[in-house]
């Protein structure tokens, strides 16, 4: 099951970051908002380790390392491989040098241990946007085609791949250039009911929901039929959900770093 890739669709191929610049800044921003003020001081003074000034930005980061050796490591941190006869995903679908999966677990844990180091600064740069990418559904994709980004298509009339689309191609179409009126739109959704529904589970559970989603992009996909602005209307509630649901968890994440301290 591969496909013919034209030349011209190569030079997209392999600039694929998950949801984007706008996508992880504004995961990161709304996953800040709900923090509590003394929670938000102790990620600022993370922050303070680094060059950024605010958590949005700071958020793309991991996404800005291509060519600097030293981080060579975490390229494959992005994403996890399934099979395409895979149904679900665990643990050993991670390989020994790691994937999006043991990444999480590895910075949540370095950040338990310690939260005030320019160690742990870079963990929580490293966390945050591997949340963030864990959601992107193309992030847990199939291995024969590198999460879509051997998989060549027409979107509004320009050659892309099927793992651009759904990183920015998608969110582009629907508006999120402007990206405060995106972020005032969406916000409501991270409801007291939203949030408590979404605040379960694990890792592994985030990352079937990205494999439910694969099936269902893969199974309606048709090699050769230019995708449109209907498109993208048809997976909104998917990505935007998707997006609102990284938030909710990567400040659960954070709030159970930094619990709150019991009244009374």
């Amino acid at each position: 099951m591969r496909f013919l890739i034209c030349t011209a669709f190569l030079v997209f191929s392999g600039a694929s970051l998950a949801f984007g610049q706008i996508g992880h800044r504004m995961i990161c921003e709304l996953a800040y908002e709900q923090l509590s003020a003394s929670q938000q001081q102790r990620l600022d003074a993370l922050l303070a380790h680094t060059d950024f000034d605010s958590f949005p930005p700071a958020c793309v980061w991991a996404d800005q390392l291509r060519g600097q050796e030293q981080y060579d490591f975490a390229r494959p941190h992005h994403y996890v491989n399934i099979r395409l006869e895979d149904q679900s995903i665990t643990m050993e679908h991670c390989p020994d040098y790691g994937c999006v999966l043991s990444a999480i677990k590895e910075h949540y844990a370095l950040l338990q241990q310690d939260s005030q180091s320019a160690k742990a600064a870079e963990s929580l740069k490293f966390l945050s946007h591997f949340v963030g990418d864990l959601h992107q559904p193309l992030h847990v994709g199939y291995d024969f085609d590198r999460g879509g980004n051997d998989i060549g298509v027409i979107f509004m009339g320009e050659v892309r791949n099927l793992h651009g689309i759904w990183d920015t191609g998608i969110l582009l179409q629907l508006g999120f250039r402007d990206y405060q009126a995106s972020i005032d739109r969406l916000r409501p959704r991270l409801n007291a009911t939203n949030v408590q529904q979404w605040q379960q589970g694990d890792v592994l559970d985030w990352a079937n929901e990205s494999v439910a989603i694969v099936k269902q992009i893969y199974a309606e996909h048709q090699p050769g039929k230019p995708l449109d602005e209907g498109y993208a209307l048809q997976h909104q509630d998917t990505i935007e959900t998707r997006l609102l649901q990284a938030a909710a968890r990567l400040a659960w994440l954070l709030q159970q770093l930094w619990p709150e301290p019991e009244a009374g």
